[in-house]
């Protein structure tokens, strides 16, 4: 079983997948053929998967661990996408067709006030995390993206970061010249290349628990503060194509979803679309 992993996981890098993605995909398909084994199907080699798989018994999987780890839709998504990738990895492209995924549970995404803002930098413990606190804000990076940034992926004459994103793509985010000059100044000060050497998890936590100490009473994570400027961004005009640029988004489609958050905008689109009319 551990050598088919490994096979797919070669086979993830060369679609082109992100680390994480790789990680999260070959840990689902991991989780479905325990429960193959458990529902006494003996593997050997991918044909031996290929034979044995129909429909129902993955449905049958997607339905027990739906209940098992209590998944919303959303969730159940990516144990979806997993299933579809890994049977196409097994050539089994018909049988992939045949698992379809749940429909998109459609939240609106959850954004912090500038006030908050301000609440989590007088309340971070310490001068490495307020800036973590201002970088997530101010650019929209993912943390995954923010834990890989280097000291020289900072272009300080020009006020920009290189940013890596999902499948090694490469973007250009400015940066506020006062928190330029910050990173500057702490950039000085460290001997790491990485900005901030911490893992993801690390970061999660030091935005939590910021969060908390400042009695914030919602869930601020690094994601969280990228939707914050998506939708401050938004609600300042700025036109949605660049902000789909910065943000790194594969299609516009994914950054509409922020045009749901900012109301006042359209009621001022709305007024000077009929004021003439209506006076």
């Amino acid at each position: 079983m551990n050598e088919i992993i490994e096979e797919y996981k070669v086979w993830l890098e060369i679609q082109g997948k992100s680390k994480n993605t790789i990680k999260t995909y070959s840990g689902i398909v991991k989780k479905f053929l325990e429960f193959l084994i458990n529902n006494g199907i003996i593997i050997t080699d991918t044909k031996s998967i290929n034979d044995s798989l129909g429909k129902n018994l993955i449905l049958k999987f997607l339905a027990e661990i739906k209940v098992k780890k209590k998944l919303d839709s959303n969730s159940l998504r990516l144990y979806v996408r997993a299933i579809s990738s890994f049977l196409k990895f097994l050539d089994n492209e018909s049988l992939a067709k045949q698992i379809k995924a749940p429909k998109v549970d459609k939240r609106l995404p959850k954004f912090i006030t500038y006030d908050e803002l301000n609440k989590l930098l007088e309340n971070a413990e310490n001068y490495r995390d307020k800036l973590i606190i201002k970088f997530l804000f101010y650019t929209g990076v993912r943390v995954s993206e923010l834990i890989k940034i280097k000291k020289n992926d900072i272009i300080f004459e020009e006020g920009f970061v290189k940013v890596y994103g999902k499948g090694g793509k490469e973007r250009i985010v400015p940066i506020p010249k006062e928190l330029l000059n910050e990173l500057k100044d702490y950039i000085n000060k460290i001997n790491t290349e990485n900005i901030f050497s911490l893992s993801s998890r690390q970061v999660e936590r030091i935005i939590k628990n910021t969060a908390k100490k400042a009695g914030i009473n919602k869930k601020v994570t690094p994601h969280v503060l990228r939707h914050s400027l998506a939708t401050t961004l938004l609600s300042k005009g700025v036109d949605i194509r660049y902000i789909q640029e910065i943000l790194g988004h594969s299609s516009l489609n994914i950054t509409q979803i922020y045009t749901h958050v900012v109301p006042n905008q359209l009621k001022e689109i709305y007024n000077k679309v009929f004021e003439s009319q209506l006076a």
